[in-house]
C-alpha cells in the first residue's frame, strides 16, 4: 500500500476544503457587511472605503524598486537546482508596518497594516543575476537571472477597501484641558514668587494667604480659558487594526468590495475541485 501517497492525497483534500471554506467565509463576510463612514462609525468589526494618504511618520519607500508609497511587501527568490529537480525557493520576505491614513471625505482613520490580508493591484515581478536588485524593474533577462524579485505597494490616493476593528479615542473635555493649563500656568508663576506676591499680595504681608491663592487660581484658570479658546479644539483619532477574533479577518485591498468577494468565490471553487480531487485520490489508493 502507498502509504505517502495516501497521506499527501489526504492532506491535500483537508488543506484545499478547509482553504476553500475559509475564502468562502470571506466572501460572505463581505457581501454581508454594511460600508460605514468614518465620521459615524461605531466601534468594533467594520468596512470602510476611501483614499489612502500618508499620515504623520518619515516617508516610506518600497523595499526593492525603491519606490515613495504607504506600505509594501516583496519577496526575493533564487533558482535552485539538483539534478532533474528545479525550483524557485524564497530567501527573503519583509512587509511594512508603517502606519498611514485613509479618507472616506467624512474624516481620517489610521491604518494599522499589521497582520492584514494586503491585496493590490501594484505588483511587479522581474528578475535579476544579484540577490537584491539594481536598475530597472522591467528588466526580464532570460538567461543569467538567478534571482526573482516580487514587490507589491499601496500608494497615496490609491482607492482602498478595508474591514477590520475600528476604534475612536476622543480627546479630553474642555474642562480636562483647561484644569491642566491652569495647573502648568499655576507651576510657571510660583517658579518666580516674588513677582507672584508683588501682583496677589492685598494686604501687604509679604506672603500669599488662602484667600489671596483663591484669587491666584482663579486668574490662572481665566488665563487658561483664555488659551484654550484660541486653540483648535482637538478631534477624536479614529483607527483599524486586526481584529481579536479568528472569525473577523483583516483585509486591506485596492479593489471595490464586489470584485474581493467575486475573486474570494472564485478562489473557493478551485479549491473544492482540489479537495474533490485530492479526495477521490485518496479514496482510489485506498481501494488499491
Amino acid at each position: 500500500m502507498d502509504y505517502l501517497g495516501i497521506a499527501i492525497s489526504g492532506g491535500i483534500a483537508l488543506g484545499c476544503a478547509y482553504g476553500s471554506l475559509t475564502s468562502l467565509r470571506s466572501a460572505r463576510i463581505i457581501e454581508d457587511t454594511p460600508t460605514s463612514k468614518i465620521r459615524s462609525a461605531h466601534q468594533g468589526y467594520v468596512e470602510l472605503i476611501g483614499y489612502a494618504k500618508a499620515g504623520s511618520e518619515q516617508p516610506l519607500f518600497s523595499g526593492l524598486s525603491n519606490t515613495p508609497c504607504l506600505w509594501y511587501r516583496y519577496n526575493i527568490e533564487r533558482y535552485e537546482s539538483s539534478g532533474k529537480n528545479s525550483s524557485w525557493r524564497s530567501i527573503e520576505r519583509k512587509t511594512s508596518e508603517q502606519t498611514f491614513v485613509l479618507n472616506d471625505g467624512t474624516g481620517d482613520c489610521f491604518v494599522y497594516p499589521a497582520r492584514a490580508e494586503v491585496s493590490t493591484l501594484r505588483k511587479k515581478v522581474w528578475k535579476g543575476s544579484e540577490r537584491h536588485p539594481r536598475g530597472s524593474t522591467n528588466s526580464h533577462r532570460l538567461f543569467g537571472s538567478r534571482y526573482r524579485y516580487t514587490e507589491e505597494i499601496l500608494c497615496a490616493d490609491d482607492l482602498l477597501y478595508i474591514i477590520g476593528q475600528f476604534q475612536t479615542r476622543h480627546p479630553p473635555s474642555a474642562s480636562e484641558l483647561q484644569s491642566k493649563a491652569m495647573t502648568d500656568i499655576l507651576n510657571d508663576w510660583k517658579q518666580d514668587y516674588d513677582q507672584l506676591v508683588t501682583r496677589f499680595d492685598r494686604n501687604g504681608d509679604g506672603e500669599i494667604d488662602l484667600k489671596e491663592w483663591d484669587l491666584v487660581r482663579a486668574e490662572a484658570l481665566r488665563k487658561a480659558q483664555r488659551q484654550y479658546h484660541k486653540q483648535t479644539p482637538p478631534s477624536a483619532i479614529h483607527t483599524i487594526s486586526y481584529s481579536p477574533s479568528r472569525r473577523q479577518p483583516y483585509m486591506i485591498a485596492s479593489s471595490e468590495p464586489n470584485s474581493l468577494s467575486k475573486r474570494f468565490r472564485w478562489q473557493a471553487f478551485f479549491m473544492l475541485l482540489a479537495s474533490l480531487g485530492g479526495t477521490a485520490a485518496f479514496v482510489w489508493l485506498l481501494a488499491q
